[in-house]
């Protein structure tokens, strides 16, 4: 869960720049460099995540949660963000997709915990 959660942290800086930026985007490198590193973290994450399912070193609540939502974060937008450009309308809607997607999965482990409790 803290790895999705250190997503979400990420994205909420990036979100708070493009929101002070609306309506004009402007050059900003130190934004350029947020998204850039954001999208290597998750990729780097969705390759650690991966490789230990091969391994069989995963919970059953990774495998069935985690893994997948963090699939679903990085191949919803971020696959389609190249490294390096500069923050636009497209850019920006990537990002806040991103966040949706993550908050999606977010309520669904939180619904998935609170069930399993019960």
């Amino acid at each position: 869960m803290e790895r999705l959660i250190e997503i979400k942290n990420r994205l909420e800086v990036i979100e708070k720049s493009f929101n002070e930026q609306y309506p004009r985007f402007r050059n900003a490198p130190e934004l350029t460099e947020q998204i850039t590193d954001l999208k290597d973290h998750v990729e780097a994450e969705r390759k650690k995540i991966q490789k230990q399912k091969r391994k069989r070193v995963l919970s059953d609540f990774e495998c069935s949660c985690i893994e997948p939502a963090i699939n679903d974060v990085y191949l919803s937008s971020l696959d389609r963000i190249r490294c390096g450009l500069r923050p636009d309308n497209s850019v920006s809607g990537y990002i806040y997709e991103t966040s949706s997607t993550l908050t999606y999965w977010l309520h669904q482990i939180d619904n998935h915990i609170k069930s399993h409790l019960i």
